[in-house]
């Protein structure tokens, strides 16, 4: 079998806990934050999971993810699909390429002075 991601969206709530907060939970989890339709994303560690051992790691997720964010009045949406068919960009990536470009930049800007 594949190796699979779940993916989770967040929908955050001003009454509610701050996005900071929830953000922070989500990476105790071990979630990823992800630019894209999603949020965060939870890259299953075992490789070659069976059917069973798919449905298990998706329920201890669940679990986790729920009593984590109870209390803090968010809605969230979670969907596991192979990694094979999912394309996502972690932030620290997306982060890392800004930092290296503005890097460039600078560069230029003394050459030129």
């Amino acid at each position: 079998m594949a190796e699979y991601i779940t993916r989770v969206s967040v929908w955050f709530n001003s009454e509610g806990a701050s996005p900071s907060i929830v953000i922070s939970k989500m990476l105790e989890l071990g979630f990823i934050p992800v630019r894209g339709a999603y949020d965060f994303v939870y890259e299953h560690k075992q490789e070659d999971m069976s059917e069973s051992d798919l449905s298990e790691s998706i329920l201890e997720i669940a679990d986790a993810l729920h009593k984590a964010l109870t209390g803090f009045r968010v809605f969230y949406t979670l969907d596991t699909h192979s990694r094979e068919d999912t394309e996502y960009v972690p932030l620290a990536d997306i982060d890392a390429e800004l930092d290296a470009t503005r890097k460039e930049l600078a560069e230029m800007e003394k050459e030129v002075e």
